[in-house]
């Protein structure tokens, strides 16, 4: 069998345009549109890279190369911060919080790649927060959850052994669950000062003082 022929560069560079034409008229509809920016990088990268086999790049065609490849990584970390952030909206469970604040800190990850080089360091330090900082916020979260659930069944006796508990093991119960969970808020509160929108976790807090659970 005979080699594939080579493809002159002026072909591919005709081939990329004609590809990319379409986006480029959605975008002039929907200029902030995700998707089709994404479309655009990736069949530069192609264009690029496809170019590469046939020459050696330029030095200006190496520096664009990787801009399509940073703008790549932009939109699909977007993109995924969009996708955990609607599946969050629905379940509010605290792993898919989680998720969602770690798909933000790889966005804005991706997007210190844009930062000049003299600010970057003041921006990962201020927008990316460690990613240990989200586990731990996960497990607090996890905890503050179970310890509602606690307190709410002997609070109400809606479990066995909330029914046969003395009204002094009760009252004791609940109080031990309510120093727990006041410390627990406390600390959620501190750590989702990066990062997290606090309007849910300060109402959780408000309904959990409403029966007593906290404050003592």
């Amino acid at each position: 069998m005979g080699e594939e022929p080579e493809i002159e560069p002026k072909t591919i560079l005709r081939r990329t345009r004609v590809e990319v034409m379409p986006y480029l008229r959605e975008l002039a509809r929907r200029s902030r549109a995700v998707y089709p920016r994404l479309e655009i990088a990736k069949r530069w990268i192609e264009y690029y890279e496809g170019l590469s086999k046939v020459r050696p790049l330029t030095k200006a065609e190496r520096r664009k190369l990787e801009e399509h490849r940073k703008t790549k990584r932009l939109l699909e970390s977007r993109l995924e911060v969009l996708r955990v952030a609607g599946k969050y909206a629905r379940t509010k469970l605290p792993t898919d919080l989680i998720a969602l604040r770690q798909a933000q800190s790889k966005y804005y990850e991706a997007k210190a790649e844009f930062v000049p080089e003299e600010k970057k360091v003041e921006f990962v330090e201020k927008m990316v927060p460690p990613r240990d900082l989200y586990e731990e916020f996960a497990e607090v979260m996890s905890d503050i959850e179970e310890k509602c659930k606690s307190y709410k069944a002997i609070k109400y006796r809606t479990t066995p052994e909330a029914m046969i508990m003395s009204p002094f093991e009760r009252e004791e119960a609940l109080k031990r669950i309510g120093k727990d969970l006041s410390e627990k808020y406390a600390r959620a509160y501190e750590l989702g000062q990066r990062g997290k929108s606090l309007s849910e976790l300060i109402e959780h807090y408000k309904e959990m003082k409403r029966l007593g659970a906290v404050g003592y």
